[in-house]
């Protein structure tokens, strides 16, 4: 029996997990004091300022509740709501001092191991392009591009590679002056950014505070008590109703999913183990009782749709130094 097609109603279930999974991330990370943390961290144009602060003066403004997510007063998401096909979370924050807006584009990706069979940098340049290019007729008219607003894309992945787990990436636009004195602001290029952070699956492994926060709050494995102590005695993250619901959200989900995972590798296990046991009954039935191998694959009672694969497996497995010695 072909597990894959044993399992297509488990299949159908689990990818319902992983999507609201994901929806139940994207709600977490809506929250204004998470953004601010966000902001706080990862943007540097809010480096130094209160969390408290950014959550209630930067942003805000223009920004709305997408309709089809869950509403509440401290869940916010971006004007262009149409825009959210491709990006989870868009809004637009306030820079302290200076007053300018800045747009800032945040995705959650959820796949295992980042395995997205692109660059997730090269995606999120174009994620920029876009941002920047729908500002004409918006932030400015005709030719009028000094007034181009800054933009962020920022990337949280729950779960990463291995090998980048607990890390902290950031790309953007450099000078480099190959000859001459010019000496361009860096504020007329400086005009987009790419960020990638990196999770972990147990907060407390990280001593980059944003990953260790972000780690604790999606957290599938690390019980609800826990993560809400650290999120409240470190980050000074208020565990409101919402927020406590949805973090059991996300161990509920992540559990079904990790269930998943385990009878479908423990159905695969017995499957190679009977795999094993037929080719080794099959090999006697030939060698001992120079039976064919057609009979001995009727005897031990192999279905005939599966027949062919052990036909094939034991042609692989035949020895080409036996072969010529059986035929002298």
């Amino acid at each position: 029996m072909d597990i894959t097609q044993a399992n297509i109603a488990s299949n159908i279930d689990v990818s319902k997990e992983r999507v609201r999974l994901g929806e139940t991330a994207k709600n977490l990370i809506r929250h204004k004091i998470i953004l601010a943390w966000i902001l706080k961290e990862c943007v540097g144009e809010f480096r130094g300022f209160d969390v408290v602060y950014i959550a209630n003066n930067c942003i805000g403004g223009e920004i709305k509740v997408n309709q089809d997510m869950p509403s509440g007063d401290a869940m916010a998401v971006g004007a262009n709501t149409e825009d959210l096909i491709d990006y989870d979370i868009l809004f637009e924050a306030r820079v302290p001092v200076t007053e300018k807006l800045i747009g800032l584009a945040i995705t959650i990706e959820n796949q295992d191991g980042m395995n997205l069979g692109y660059p997730i940098v090269t995606r999120a340049i174009y994620n920029l392009a876009r941002l920047v290019s729908s500002q004409k007729g918006i932030v400015f008219f005709n030719s009028d591009y000094g007034k181009l607003q800054k933009v962020y894309s920022i990337w949280i992945c729950p779960d990463p590679s291995n090998y980048r787990k607990n890390s902290y990436e950031e790309y953007g636009f450099t000078q480099q002056k190959a000859i001459g004195f010019a000496d361009e602001p860096v504020q007329n290029y400086d005009k987009m950014k790419t960020i990638i952070l990196c999770l972990n699956d147990d907060g407390t492994k990280s001593e980059m505070g944003i990953i260790r926060m972000l780690s604790t709050l999606l957290s599938t494995t690390m019980p609800v008590d826990k993560r809400k102590q650290i999120l409240q005695k470190e980050f000074d993250i208020p565990m409101t109703k919402e927020i406590e619901e949805e973090m059991q959200g996300m161990c509920n989900y992540g559990y079904a999913i990790a269930e998943y995972n385990r009878q479908l590798g423990f159905q695969i296990g017995k499957k190679i183990g009977e795999e094993r046991v037929f080719l080794i009954a099959l090999k006697n039935l030939i060698s001992i009782f120079k039976m064919n191998l057609q009979d001995a694959m009727n005897i031990i009672n192999i279905p005939v749709e599966e027949q062919p694969k052990y036909m094939e497996m034991l042609q692989s497995q035949t020895n080409p130094e036996e072969e010529n010695a059986n035929a002298q």
